[in-house]
C-alpha cells in the first residue's frame, strides 16, 4: 500500500519546537521499517498551525490522495493531521469514500471501521477542544495581566520581561541608552534621521540579543515606533485600547506628548548639499515667506553668499532686496553681543541666585495637596463605579469603559503627585542660560554654519529680514531675565533701546541703591518662578547639550556661578564683533 508521511509543528518561527519535525520524521520512519507492504510515495514536512484550515502542504497531500497517488497517511498522532473541524471532516469523508484506506500513527492505533472512524472523530474533536481551551486560557491570563497593569507581550527595548515575577522591569544594559535617545529628540534640535545616525555611527548602539535576533543596529522605522510608544510614559496599548501600566516610566506623559508632536512634524527642511548659516532661519518681514540663500561666483572668481525672499509660486514678486552673508554676520554678532550682561549686572544676578532659596516649600506642598485631592476624588469615583456594577446599575461595557478612563486618569494623577513630591527648585537652568549668553559671542565668530544657526535658534525667536536688516527678537526667558535684572531688552542691529517698565528704579536698586525686603523678595520670587517654568527648563536642556559639544568645561561641577560672568571682565558690551575676549 502506498503512503504519505506527514510531519507538522505548530510554530513557524525557526527557534520554536526546533526538534519536533526531526523527531517526528525519525519515529514515523521507524514505524514502517521492516514492513514489506508499505511503499513511501512522498514525505511532507510543514511548520503551520492546524488551528484553522488552509495549510498548503496538507491540502496538496489530500488532493494527491483524491487523485489516487496514495492510499494512506503516516503521522505521529491524529492531532498532527487536524485540529479543526473542516480538516478532520475531510479526512473522515475520504475514508468514507474509500479514497483514503488507512492511517498509521506512532501513538495511536486506527482501524478503518465504523468504530475506528468514530473514535478518530472523537480524537479530532478533542484536539479542537484543546486548541480552543488553550486560546481561552491564554486570553484569560492576558486579561489578568492587563488588569494588574502589566503588558502581556514582549517588553520593548529598554525593558525586559522578568520570568520569576511575571512583570516587566528596566533593562540595566539598555534603559539609560533609550532615555538618552529621548533626550536627543526632546531638545527639538534633532530629527529622527539624525538621531538614527548618532546611534549607528557615534554610539555604535546594538539591540538586545535574544536567541535568534538582536545584536544589530536599530532601524529607523523601529526608532519611530519607539518614540511613539506610550509604554515609556507608564502606559501600554492592547487591542487599540490604552491601559495604565505598573512598570517604571522612562519619561513623563508631557514628554511623551512632546515626542509625538516632534516625530509628526511636517515640513522638515530637506537635506542640502550646501550648509548655509542662516538657511531656514529667517522669514521675509514683508511677505512672510522663507528667506533662502544662494552662492554666486563673480567673473573675478570671488565667491559670495547672499540671502533673499524665496518669491517662489507667488502671483506678485517680493520687492525686498537681498543681503550678503557678511552683513548678516555683523548684525547677528551685534545681537549676540547685546545678549551678554554687563559685569555689574551679572554680579548682581549671581548674588541673587546665591541668596535665593533652593525650594519654595509652601508652593510644593500646595501642589502635592491638590494632586492628593485629585487622587482621592478619582479613587472615590472608582469605588462608586464598582458599587454601581455590583448593584447591576451599569452594564459590563459601560463599567469597562469608565473603569479604563478612571484608571488612566488615576495613573496620570499619581505620576503628577510623585513628580511634585520630587520637585525641588533649582536655579541650574538659569545658570546654564547665563553661561550660554556669556560665551555665545566668542563661540559664534568661530562656529560652523550649523552651530551658528543653533545658537541663534536658542537665543532668538522668529527672526525676520526686512530692508537688509535682520530683526532678532530674544526668546521669552531672556526677555524675562532682562526685566528681572532691569537690563536693556535684547534686540536686533538697531539704534533704538527699549527699557522695561520700572527699569530705572530697579536698575538703581541693583547697582547699589538700598532695596527694601519686600522688593528683594519680589525679585527672588520672579527668579524662582522662572526657574520652574517648563519652557525655561526645556530651553536650558538644549543649551546644555550645545555647551557640552562646544566647551564642556564651561559647565563647572559644583559651584558653576563664576562661569556666568562675562569673560571680558568689562563693564560694557563689546563695541565691534572683532573685539577680542
Amino acid at each position: 500500500m502506498r503512503y504519505f508521511i506527514y510531519n507538522r509543528k505548530s510554530q513557524e518561527a525557526e527557534d520554536r519546537q526546533v526538534m519536533s519535525l526531526d523527531s517526528q520524521l525519525a519515529e514515523n520512519r521507524q514505524l514502517v521499517t521492516g514492513v514489506p507492504d508499505i511503499d513511501i510515495v512522498d514525505t511532507y514536512t510543514e511548520a503551520f498551525s492546524a488551528k484553522a484550515p488552509g495549510r498548503p502542504l496538507f491540502n496538496a497531500m489530500l488532493d494527491r490522495i483524491e487523485a489516487g497517488e496514495a492510499d494512506g497517511i503516516i503521522a505521529w498522532h491524529p492531532d498532527r493531521l487536524a485540529r479543526n473541524s473542516m480538516d478532520g471532516g475531510r479526512i473522515i469523508y475520504l475514508l468514507d469514500q474509500g479514497k483514503l484506506r488507512d492511517l498509521r500513527f506512532c501513538t495511536y492505533t486506527f482501524e478503518n471501521t465504523s468504530q475506528g472512524k468514530f473514535m478518530l472523530n472523537i480524537i479530532f474533536g478533542y484536539s479542537k477542544y484543546y486548541v480552543d481551551s488553550l486560546s481561552e486560557n491564554v486570553k484569560r491570563g492576558q486579561r489578568t495581566k492587563i488588569k494588574n497593569g502589566w503588558q502581556p507581550n514582549l517588553a520593548p527595548i529598554g525593558y525586559r520581561n522578568c520570568k520569576q515575577t511575571g512583570t516587566i522591569v528596566p533593562d540595566p544594559e539598555h534603559f539609560d541608552a533609550v532615555r538618552r535617545m529621548f533626550d536627543l529628540l526632546l531638545t527639538g534640535q534633532n530629527s529622527v534621521q539624525r538621531i538614527h545616525r548618532i546611534l549607528r555611527d557615534e554610539w555604535g548602539y546594538r539591540t538586545p540579543v535574544h536567541k535568534t535576533r538582536g545584536g544589530k543596529p536599530l532601524s529607523r522605522a523601529h526608532l519611530y515606533r519607539l518614540f511613539a510608544n506610550p509604554f515609556y510614559a507608564g502606559q501600554f496599548k492592547w487591542r487599540d485600547e490604552l491601559h495604565a501600566g505598573n512598570h517604571k516610566p522612562m519619561i513623563t506623559l508631557a514628554e511623551h506628548e512632546r515626542a509625538k508632536r516632534l516625530i509628526a512634524r511636517t515640513g522638515q527642511p530637506r537635506t542640502q548639499r550646501l550648509d548655509f548659516a542662516y538657511g531656514g532661519l529667517l522669514t521675509c518681514g514683508a511677505c512672510g515667506l522663507q528667506v533662502t540663500a544662494e552662492r554666486k561666483r563673480k567673473p573675478s572668481g570671488r565667491r559670495y553668499t547672499y540671502y533673499h525672499c524665496t518669491r517662489v509660486h507667488r502671483p506678485t514678486r517680493c520687492k525686498q532686496p537681498s543681503i550678503e552673508e557678511k552683513q548678516l554676520d555683523r548684525q547677528a554678532v551685534a545681537f549676540i553681543d547685546r545678549a551678554s550682561l554687563p559685569k555689574s549686572i551679572a554680579e548682581w544676578f549671581v548674588g541673587q541666585l546665591r541668596s535665593a532659596p533652593e525650594a519654595i516649600h509652601a508652593d510644593r506642598d500646595a501642589k502635592i495637596a491638590a494632586h492628593e485631592k485629585t487622587i482621592a476624588d478619582l479613587t472615590r469615583q472608582r469605588s462608586n463605579l464598582i458599587d454601581l456594577r455590583t448593584r447591576e446599575l451599569v452594564s459590563d461595557d459601560e463599567f469597562d469603559a469608565k473603569r479604563r478612563e478612571l484608571d488612566l486618569a488615576l495613573a496620570t494623577a499619581r505620576q503628577n503627585a510623585a513628580k511634585a513630591e520630587r520637585e525641588r527648585v533649582t536655579f541650574e537652568p538659569l545658570i546654564i542660560l547665563q553661561i550660554l549668553r556669556s560665551r555665545a559671542a566668542d563661540w559664534f565668530e568661530a562656529a560652523e554654519p550649523a552651530l551658528k544657526r543653533q545658537l541663534l535658534k536658542i537665543l532668538s525667536s522668529n527672526p525676520t529680514l526686512k530692508d537688509k536688516r535682520a530683526l532678532f527678537e530674544a526668546r521669552k526667558p531672556f526677555v524675562t531675565l532682562d526685566a528681572i535684572v532691569a537690563c536693556l531688552n535684547l534686540r536686533g542691529d538697531g539704534d533704538d533701546v527699549r527699557t522695561p517698565r520700572g527699569a530705572d528704579q530697579a536698575s538703581s536698586s541693583m547697582l547699589g541703591v538700598t532695596m527694601d525686603d519686600e522688593i528683594s523678595q519680589h525679585w527672588r520670587d520672579r527668579l524662582t518662578a522662572l526657574a520652574l517654568d517648563p519652557t525655561v527648563i526645556e530651553l536650558a536642556a538644549e543649551a546644555r547639550m550645545l555647551i557640552e559639544r562646544i566647551e564642556p568645561e564651561a559647565l563647572l561641577p559644583g559651584d558653576a556661578f563664576p562661569a556666568c560672568l562675562p569673560r571680558s571682565g568689562t563693564e560694557h558690551h563689546r563695541a565691534t564683533p572683532d573685539h577680542a575676549p
